[in-house]
């Protein structure tokens, strides 16, 4: 990144800056990002998690309703 367009950066407000970081967030290939390797070995932990008790996850609209519930 150019000396330049940092100075532009810092110009910039900070409803500007979200909007960029959304921008450039969107620009992504997300099939070429990087997982690390910790994220990986939670998913497989939680996957096989799931494969031995698939009773104990929760429906959309039962997390939805704990949320609620937490908010109050």
């Amino acid at each position: 990144m150019t000396a330049s367009l940092e100075s532009e950066i810092a110009q910039l407000t900070q409803e500007e800056k979200i909007t960029l970081i959304g921008k450039l967030w969107n620009s992504l290939d997300a099939d070429t990002l990087p997982v690390p390797p910790a994220v990986l070995a939670e998913l497989d932990r939680r996957w096989a998690d799931h494969q031995i008790n698939p009773g104990a996850a929760l429906s959309l609209d039962e997390l939805m309703a704990r949320v609620e519930a937490k908010r109050r």
